[in-house]
């Protein structure tokens, strides 16, 4: 692939409104082995895509390029997140993050970004299915203190205080656990 060639998908992936030049764009990016999951970002962010194309193009991506699979559904995530109907209809993003963790359960981003979801005007089922997998995941996942510190602060916003509080201690604990191991291995 030359450097033109590139240049022309790239263009067509950040301002084309046409689905067909689009779908072209794509095809021959995989044709010519495009494994730069930055191009890829272009077009999952290109807000003239539907819900629908997004996840196409997302699959489609997650079969050819195994290897990104976590940075893909993060992307995802992130994309469906900051679309204006995720606060009140976050199952898309929340699907492409819970993905995300199965992809490399150790990584604290995900369960990071649900939080963001968390409605608090409303109780509501996406609620309760966020909080669900925090608490499934969070022992599997190395920076723990991430994960109190917004939950400690997701239930201070709710105004349970107590529950707050536990998380807040745990956060601490868990950060000089943390500071603790991290000091070890740079003496290593």
């Amino acid at each position: 692939m030359n450097d033109e060639q590139y240049k022309k998908i790239e263009l067509a992936f950040r301002n084309s409104t046409s689905g067909d030049e689009l779908f072209d764009s794509f095809g021959e990016a995989l044709k010519s082995n495009i494994l730069d999951f930055d191009l890829y970002k272009i077009l999952l962010a290109n807000p003239s895509l539907t819900t629908d194309e997004i996840k196409m193009y997302t699959e489609k991506l997650l079969r050819v390029a195994e290897q990104n699979s976590y940075q893909i559904l993060m992307w995802t995530g992130k994309i469906f997140e900051s679309r204006s109907n995720s606060f009140m209809h976050p199952d898309e993003p929340i699907n492409y993050y819970e993905r995300a963790i199965k992809a490399q359960p150790a990584e604290c981003d995900p369960l990071i970004n649900l939080l963001k979801l968390f409605n608090y005007e409303v109780e509501t089922e996406s609620n309760k299915k966020i909080l669900s997998l925090i608490k499934k995941h969070i022992e599997g996942i190395y920076t723990k203190s991430r994960v109190y510190y917004a939950l400690s602060n997701l239930y201070k916003r709710c105004g349970n205080i107590t529950v707050s509080s536990k998380y807040m201690a745990l956060a601490e604990k868990a950060a000089e656990s943390e500071r603790k191991n991290l000091s070890n291995n740079i003496l290593l």
